[in-house]
């Protein structure tokens, strides 16, 4: 039969240059799909070969490590100072004992970074700007052009007196993500061409002096401010090259980390993350660990762990191997099948396999009459999408893997499903309580969509579990507070649920409403009141609204009120960053475009107190010191007083000035192609 020969020629093509796979299906396959994790390696020799069969890209050399750190008593490089700055530089301090914001971030206690920092006194920003430097013309005959470098700027403003706010230095340097540690801002730079973490002594902020800097190999991923300890966490495609240094230090075999699970689901694995530890005083790095995960790993911090996840799928082609070599004879004669079984006896990739078993059964329908060939694909389509469908949902999973911040010690744990984003993560009295979905798959019935809490305990078993929540419905946002999850979702009954968490081995739905429309992010602003914001109606008249709810009666939570935006009024919350809450004023300013929206919300009641508009200029964040609220763009910050709302200042931003392309006139029509990155606007 011309299947037979078609299959022999695909063998002898491939086993040459075949690879031996360590997904390979073998004969005695592992079915344990709860067997997956994350683990160190034994040896080096365990990691050498991983390195070298990984079959992914390096992307850079890190022969002799990186650049150490160093410390530098000596102002700030190029840091710019006016002499209007110095004579305002004495009332820095004025601003005394008053009540100033601090980022909006997940966990109480547990610090962003973030664009804004204040410490009540002084603010720091790092606007979305990127200035020009080095600019040179390359005068070509046929096609002039110019290049230069670019670099983030961080201003520091003397905030009060509120009426005098202003510029009183500049930190060109580095900018980006802030943190403030006492009389310490530490810069991290997310410039792709700049990887460097620096601190500057701010006891003067007229005058920031460089303390230490610590440049870092990959790009900035996340991080977090805890007492006095960084922890940073950054990433690079594929797994580097042996030995694996960071931060010039060699990393030891055992504090690299790699998921494992069974043959017929796979990890995605293409990036290495580095979380490292590092002393905020000195810059000194404590301890880095490196873990294999992927572009889709979800990053939590708790005040004790940093969690890490590890999406697991079904190997399609693995999983269509297999029900082949279990169930093919059921509708493939008796020669077919012993061909199957020979390739599937070859020592070959899953891939290799997967072609010419593919093949085989291709050439044995094509022989088939037209209706013998709708019989057979009719039955054996049919028994296989039910068995892939039931394998994809109960194979499809995520690992977690816990992070000892005190001792680097790891251990995992794996919940059903997959994970929406780190608000769908909590940590509370050695708990980890974890809300997933499962069945969201293109290739599974709409009918197996739900969701699922677990909680794992401290050596991240599974304490308990609450399955079938929300059923058919998509995770839109989800906040804990205390013991209980606010949960809201999106399909066609939109529900908002709370769920009891208070005892890890029985969590249980309290109760529920039905809404109108979707939210993006719920934050609450006390024990009993959330404020929700999100959109309703459909695509012909989408809404922003801002709503708030009672749920004092968790068994019946209530809307007491909403805000709806114009229709043409873009509102977001991408960046929750961007949110402001003054809890002594019950205010709450939230980013809209060239806008900034002041809610007062009290006695059940949302009401717009101001609308502040930057001409020009997308608001990015508020901030409040005392009775004053700034809000900031990237032209300019402006200043109120939240007794009478009257605007007492306006701060402007310089902005970058770039090469006149229009001067420069090519000898021919052919387009200028700059040889730099566009800048990025706010």
């Amino acid at each position: 039969m011309k299947y037979k020969m078609h299959i022999l020629l695909v063998l002898c093509l491939v086993i040459a240059g075949a690879v031996v796979a360590g997904g390979c299906l073998s004969a005695d396959k592992d079915k344990d799909l709860d067997n997956v994790g994350m683990t160190s390696f034994k040896s080096e020799k365990e990691l050498k070969n991983y390195l070298e069969n990984s079959g992914s890209l390096n992307t850079r050399s890190v022969s002799g490590g990186s650049i150490a750190k160093t410390t530098a008593p000596s102002p700030a490089p190029e840091a710019a100072v006016s002499e209007a700055s110095m004579d305002s530089g004495a009332n820095y301090n004025s601003a005394g004992g008053a009540d100033y914001s601090q980022t909006n971030v997940q966990i109480a206690g547990v610090d962003e970074a973030d664009i804004v920092k204040t410490d009540g006194k002084v603010i720091y920003y790092t606007p979305n700007l990127y200035y020009t430097k080095n600019v040179t013309l390359h005068n070509d005959s046929k096609y002039p052009y110019y290049t230069y470098d670019t670099y983030q700027m961080t201003l520091v403003i003397n905030a009060m007196p509120a009426e005098t706010a202003s510029i009183i230095s500049k930190i060109t340097e580095t900018g980006g993500n802030l943190y403030l540690a006492d009389d310490l801002l530490i810069t991290i730079s997310t410039d792709y061409k700049i990887h460097k973490i620096i601190a500057y002594d701010i006891s003067d902020p007229t005058a920031p002096k460089v303390m230490w800097e610590q440049e870092y190999e990959g790009y900035y991923v996340d991080s977090r401010l805890i007492d006095d300890k960084l922890y940073f966490v950054a990433n690079e495609y594929g797994f580097g090259v042996f030995p694996l240094m960071y931060m010039g230090r060699e990393l030891a075999y055992s504090d690299c980390y790699y998921p494992f699970g069974p043959d017929i689901i796979r990890p995605n694995a293409d990036i290495t993350y580095y979380v490292t530890k590092l002393d905020v005083k000195t810059g000194d790095a404590d301890k880095t660990i490196a873990l294999i995960g992927s572009y889709n790993t979800i990053l939590f911090a708790s005040g004790d762990n940093l969690y890490m996840t590890n999406y697991y799928y079904p190997d399609t082609q693995l999983m269509y191997l297999d029900f082949i070599e279990s169930n093919g004879s059921d509708y493939l004669p008796s020669d077919v099948m012993k061909y199957i079984k020979k390739v599937m006896g070859y020592d070959l990739s899953t891939r290799i396999k997967y072609m010419a078993v593919s093949e085989t059964i291709g050439n044995y329908t094509a022989e088939l009459t037209e209706d013998e060939n709708n019989d057979f694909y009719d039955s054996f389509y049919k028994d296989y999408n039910a068995y892939s469908s039931a394998l994809i949902i109960e194979a499809e999973k995520t690992t977690i893997t816990k992070i000892n911040l005190e001792t680097f010690d790891l251990v995992s744990g794996v919940v059903p499903g997959r994970i929406n984003d780190k608000f769908a993560m909590d940590e509370k009295d050695g708990y980890l309580r974890v809300i997933s979905t499962v069945g969201d798959d293109y290739r599974t019935e709409e009918s197996t969509l739900r969701s699922m809490v677990s909680i794992l305990n401290a050596d991240m078993e599974t304490a308990g579990t609450l399955d079938n929540v929300a059923a058919g419905e998509y995770i839109q946002t989800t906040r804990y507070v205390g013991n209980t999850l606010y949960l809201m979702t999106y399909t066609d009954n939109d529900p908002f649920l709370l769920i009891d968490l208070s005892t890890p081995e029985k969590p249980a739905v309290l109760g529920e409403m039905q809404l109108q429309g979707t939210y993006s992010y719920i934050y609450p602003i006390s024990d009993t009141l959330l404020v929700g914001f999100g959109y309703t109606g459909d695509w012909r008249d989408w809404r922003t609204k801002l709503s708030l709810y009672d749920v004092s009666s968790p068994e019946n939570p209530v809307e007491l009120d909403v805000f709806y935006f114009n229709d043409d009024e873009y509102v977001s919350v991408y960046d929750y960053h961007g949110f402001t809450w003054n809890a002594a004023k019950n205010l709450m300013v939230v980013p809209g475009s060239d806008t900034a929206y002041v809610f007062e919300i009290k006695d059940g009641k949302i009401t717009l107190m101001k609308e502040d508009v930057h001409k020009d200029s997308y608001v990015v964040r508020s901030a409040y010191i005392g009775d004053y609220l700034y809000t900031f763009s990237s032209k300019e910050i402006h200043v109120y007083n939240m007794t009478n709302w009257q605007r007492v200042q306006v701060i402007p931003i310089d902005q970058p000035v770039y090469p006149d392309y229009g001067s420069i006139y090519p000898t021919h029509e052919d387009p200028i192609y700059p040889t730099h990155d566009e800048p990025v606007y706010a």
